[in-house]
């Protein structure tokens, strides 16, 4: 008999759409683990807790990190003697069947280290869903890398691969954790007619400042201090650690010409400059351990 767990991690969620994330996943799984990580209002997350006979809390105290938290979630997961652990993030929504429909497109697929359905960004319009799924063929797709929620993990592959890296804490964590698995011979699947509702961050409005650094044709997205220190080393070390996913230089070079991105974002842009530069800087100078 197949056991599937769900681990959502939190951190200062809106608790109301975190009561939609989990109604809809609570009866597609045996076991929901929540996981905060240091929320200002873990008070309403212990009190909806209590109303789902399957749903488990887990507070780390402070924020310790998304992959320290999907870490502990599985691990709960694996103790629990669990197959399958679908990775959430706090305000994700799946629909009906979701789990069900891609476990059996699961059964005909080989060595799968992840399996999830194809997302559709709640900010896209009509031509751009359009456009999106008609690039998504054939029906199962295999991948390199993809979004964490949504997900249906192999717990034994996690545990194979020794889980996500908590160094690395939030940026990328997906990405290397993805090309981990494939290093280690598993395989990612995308089953693209099964769909739900996903949105990547709140865009910055174009206007004459983004025409005229050229970043027209680019969804830009504002950061705190910190995701800007994150992001730009993060993205260099795990190119460094799988080349074959994508040029390091190439990246190098993404990340200073993206540093003209700051100029869009809200204040304070100096602070968020000096984080970008430090963590570009933290990635040049990162080794891969042979």
């Amino acid at each position: 008999m197949i056991k599937v767990g769900a681990v959502i991690v939190t951190y200062n969620p809106d608790v109301i759409q975190l009561q939609k994330n989990v109604s809809s996943i609570s009866p597609q799984v045996d076991t929901v683990i929540i996981v905060d990580n240091g929320s200002k209002n873990v008070t309403e997350i212990r009190k909806l807790s209590a109303n789902y006979d399957n749903l488990y809390l887990q507070e780390l105290g402070i924020n310790q990190g998304i992959a320290k938290a999907q870490n502990q979630g599985l691990a709960t997961l694996k103790e629990g003697k669990h197959d399958w652990a679908v990775t959430l993030d706090q305000d994700t929504v799946l629909p009906n069947r979701y789990v069900s429909r891609l476990l059996d497109a699961s059964e005909d697929l080989d060595n799968v280290g992840i399996i999830t359905g194809a997302y559709i960004d709640t900010k896209w319009d009509t031509a751009k869903i359009s456009s999106v799924r008609k690039s998504r063929t054939p029906e199962i797709q295999q991948f390199n890398q993809e979004i964490a929620s949504g997900n249906i993990v192999s717990i034994l592959a996690w545990e194979k691969v020794g889980g996500m890296d908590e160094q690395l804490f939030i940026d990328y964590v997906d990405f290397d954790f993805d090309y981990k698995l494939i290093e280690n011979g598993y395989h990612l699947y995308r089953v693209n007619n099964v769909e739900f509702e996903h949105e990547i961050g709140s865009p910055i409005k174009k206007n004459w400042l983004t025409k005229v650094l050229l970043l027209d044709h680019k969804e830009l997205f504002d950061h705190s201090n910190q995701r800007m220190y994150y992001i730009n080393r993060n993205r260099l070390i795990v190119r460094k650690r799988y080349p074959q996913f994508g040029s390091p230089l190439g990246m190098l070079i993404a990340e200073v010409l993206n540093l003209r991105e700051i100029c869009v974002m809200d204040s304070p842009r100096f602070r968020k400059l000096y984080k970008a530069v430090k963590g570009i800087l933290e990635g040049i100078f990162y080794r891969v351990r042979g």
